[in-house]
Parts: C-alpha cells; sequence; structure tokens
C-alpha cells in the first residue's frame, strides 16, 4: 500500500511538472477557475512523515488517465464512455436549438413573402411591368448583405437548411427589418423604387453591424429593370 501512495505521488509530482511546463507558470498548475489542482499536504503516522496531494475532480480524472492495470482501464474506458454519452446530449441539445430557430425563420419568412406580395401590388399600380421579381430581388439583397451568397450565386430550395444558428439569426433580424421597411414605405406612399432601396439600406446597415468587420463597405448593383 506503501509503495502504491509514493508511486501515485512521484505520478503528480512528474504530471504537475509538466502542467508547469505547459502553462508556463512558476508556482502551483491551476484550472481556469483559479483553484489548485494538486495541492500537497503533510501528515504523520506512527512517528513517520509523510506527504500526499488534495486534489479535486478534473485534478484526480488527469491523474487517473496515467494509471495502468485492468482497474485503471476499466476506470478511463467509463470515463471516455461518459464524455461521449455527454457530447451526444450537447448535440442533441443544439440541434434541438436549431431546429426551433429554424421554425422561427419559416414564419418570418411567411411574414416577409405577405409583405412582399402587398409590394409587388403597390408596384403595379405605379406602373411596374416587373414587379413580381421583387420577390427573388429582395431575398437575394438580404443573402448578399449579410455574406451568404457571392453576387451572382445561385441558391437551390434548401439554402437555409445549410444555415447555421449564427446566421439564421442574422437572416431571421434582416427580413424583420426588410418587412418593416416595405410596410412603412407603403404606409407614407412612397415610390416602390424609393421603398426597395429603403428596404435595401436598412438590410444593409443592420449587416454592417451583425457580421461586417470595421471599415469595409458593401457593394453590389441592384436589379434596375425591375
Amino acid at each position: 500500500m506503501e509503495s502504491n501512495i509514493i508511486m501515485s505521488c512521484k505520478k503528480i509530482e512528474k504530471l504537475t511538472s509538466e502542467m508547469r511546463v505547459l502553462d508556463s507558470e512558476n508556482l502551483r498548475t491551476k484550472n481556469n477557475n483559479g483553484t489548485e489542482w494538486f495541492n500537497p499536504r503533510h501528515s504523520e503516522y506512527r512517528g513517520q512523515k509523510f506527504k500526499y496531494y488534495e486534489m479535486n475532480r478534473p485534478a484526480f480524472s488527469l491523474l487517473a488517465m496515467s494509471f495502468t492495470g485492468k482497474k485503471a482501464l476499466s476506470w478511463r474506458r467509463s470515463f471516455n464512455d461518459a464524455f461521449y454519452q455527454m457530447e451526444q446530449v450537447l448535440l442533441q441539445q443544439n440541434n434541438l436549438e436549431w431546429k426551433r430557430t429554424r421554425e422561427q425563420g419559416k414564419q418570418i419568412r411567411l411574414n416577409l413573402t405577405d409583405e412582399i406580395k402587398s409590394f409587388v401590388d403597390y408596384a403595379v399600380t405605379q406602373g411596374s411591368r416587373n414587379a413580381s421579381k421583387y420577390y427573388i430581388t429582395i431575398t437575394k439583397m438580404q443573402y448578399k448583405a449579410l455574406g451568404l451568397i457571392e453576387k451572382n450565386e445561385k441558391v437551390n430550395k434548401d439554402f437555409r437548411g445549410t444555415l447555421d444558428m449564427m446566421d439564421l439569426n442574422h437572416l431571421i433580424a434582416a427580413e424583420n427589418v426588410a418587412r418593416k421597411a416595405l410596410q412603412d414605405g407603403i404606409s407614407q406612399e412612397l415610390h416602390y423604387k424609393d421603398i426597395y432601396q429603403l428596404a435595401k439600406q436598412n438590410v444593409l446597415q443592420l449587416a454592417k453591424i451583425m457580421v461586417m468587420p470595421p471599415n469595409r463597405e458593401i457593394a453590389y448593383g441592384g436589379n434596375k429593370k425591375t
């Protein structure tokens, strides 16, 4: 038993030494919370002095990884299984969150589509001959502003399903801004071309805040035939 204790102490000392080098620390190795992983202590038993270490759970896990033998292997396998089970749970939670965001995005898109329909009807009354193109024009305008597509890049029906959480949230925000601009422009009885420019300007301003680095401008041409 005593030899096992001595061996464990040596493993801890070797481990802390390697961690000090890795973390470029001069004193005791600490975790991210600032608490000590391995805290040396001394005790006396039957006239003999012993050195031992107090450790937290992360420290014990790290130390146990260096042990050998059947029991140590069994523990490492259990630890490994628990780690991957936890990873799967986190992935499932993230996936559920993405699905909820995707469903929210579908509703926001429907709201925007309804507003575009009103805008198209409004543009027709003002003499537009190609107003129906605004469905795709406004959609691509948002994608370009957010950096989701290149200038003339085509998108397929499943495009939104390929976006990650951040891009989905950015798109939801942009569609809300575009819808509001169309709605306000119609209520103010602006010319349909000015309404589109207002929606475009507002989306670009939002994109600069959300996704654009400082001192960089987005520039691309609109569809002048609409």
